[in-house]
């Protein structure tokens, strides 16, 4: 399945809803900024995280955007108040619309680790 790097509202919908694959893993990463994440730890595993999801017999990955820096580190941010989410680089699986694992930042450079996370 393709990487999803522009969920619309309805994509987030559908993370329990009867349509919803058996697992999606949602990719919480830094806006954009200058032509590029502003956290260099997003940029690290960019590529890992391309690999692991953009293609056609991939998982579902879907990228949530959690603001520029300054949003990010706001207490109020939506990603640390709806899902818990404290680093970026974060990764939830979703199985069944909950949480059943994460994976974050270094660790999803570790092959072993990253592996055993998607499996």
């Amino acid at each position: 399945m393709p990487l999803l790097a522009t969920p619309f509202p309805h994509v987030m919908n559908s993370l329990n809803g009867p349509t919803a694959p058996p697992v999606t893993y949602l990719i919480f990463y830094s806006n954009i900024v200058n032509g590029q994440m502003w956290c260099p730890d997003c940029r690290a595993v960019e590529s890992t995280v391309k690999d692991a999801f953009d293609a056609p017999d991939k998982p579902k990955g879907i990228i949530y955007w959690v603001g520029d820096r300054p949003e990010w580190r706001t207490p109020q941010n939506k990603a640390r108040v709806d899902w818990n989410v404290q680093s970026v680089p974060t990764i939830l699986r979703i199985e069944s619309g909950k949480e059943t694992a994460r994976i974050v930042g270094d660790d999803i450079l570790d092959k072993k680790l990253f592996n055993a996370f998607l499996s």
